[in-house]
């Protein structure tokens, strides 16, 4: 059997996406999932998504993270799901949807490859997290955790290029504060009024990633609530730059950002015996 896949990418958090909006898509083995987003061995991403017919959306997707376990929901994957699907099946409607496991995620395109989506309706403009003391190394570390479509543990740094993001990353992710499902971590530097800096180690994909959107979006309503800066909220992320909103109106967390091709590719089926490899020494990866 061979497979078509569109690799897109947001702020260089990347995606395999199928198309399965015609037919009935197959079943994915975790293994076959792990396989194709390899990026040694398969085509490379940090997701893979399927696009099926749904009746309560213009689409259903199925996403699965890079070590091939399901996730309820993923901001970047939403935006280049939206640009994807104006693209190659709804080119004049607008908004379009997407039901996911986390609910029905509505968004639009902009100008310049750019695609907006709405993650979740604040109370009042003001959004729930809880806020907890956590020793990690004999040091107190708050962590403010909230659900952006998936859970976070936001933390705030003073340097994010010189924070241990992976070490912490690694202890917080599955730590049992946050229960068996885990959470994601992001970290996130205050700049100057309404920016930041943040970044995000991603349950799932396993380490820190070039973005994380509804990370970003974590970040931005911690930071906004925590030193009252109104929004939009520009953050920098290590793969480019997105911006957090809310609808005066309708109170929703908006997210906009970049939502772009990289490629096409025909494969087949997964190798027998593919097993996940990884360099001898990983943490040395790239010295001498």
């Amino acid at each position: 059997m061979r497979f078509n896949f569109v690799k897109m990418q947001g702020a260089g958090n990347d995606f395999i996406f199928l198309d399965y909006m015609h037919m009935e898509p197959p079943q994915f083995h975790p293994r076959e999932v792990e396989y194709f987003c390899d990026r040694n061995f398969g085509v490379g991403a940090d997701g893979f998504v399927v696009l099926f017919a749904s009746k309560e959306a213009h689409a259903e997707w199925l996403f699965i993270n890079s070590d091939g376990s399901e996730a309820e929901m993923c901001g970047n994957a939403a935006r280049c799901a939206i640009r994807f699907l104006a693209d190659k099946h709804y080119p004049d409607e607008v908004p379009l949807s997407i039901k996911t496991k986390a609910g029905i995620i509505k968004g639009k395109p902009l100008e310049d490859g750019l695609v907006e989506i709405a993650l979740f309706k604040t109370a009042g403009g003001k959004a729930e997290y809880d806020h907890r003391v956590l020793k990690l190394d004999d040091v107190a570390i708050d962590v403010f955790s909230i659900n952006t479509g998936v859970p976070h543990a936001v933390i705030e740094v003073k340097d994010l290029s010189t924070y241990p993001i992976e070490r912490i990353g690694k202890q917080l992710v599955r730590h049992p504060m946050f229960g068996k499902a885990g959470t994601n971590v992001t970290f996130f530097e205050r700049e100057v009024g309404q920016k930041i800096r943040s970044t995000t180690f991603e349950r799932g994909v396993e380490e820190e990633t070039m973005a994380c959107g509804t990370g970003v979006a974590a970040a931005a309503i911690v930071y906004s609530q925590l030193f009252l800066q109104p929004f939009p909220i520009r953050v920098e992320a290590p793969g480019g730059e997105l911006v957090v909103d809310m609808s005066p109106i309708s109170k929703y967390i908006l997210l906009q950002g970049p939502a772009e091709y990289v490629f096409e590719v025909q494969m087949g089926d997964v190798p027998m015996g593919f097993e996940k490899r990884r360099p001898y020494h990983e943490g040395k990866r790239g010295t001498k």
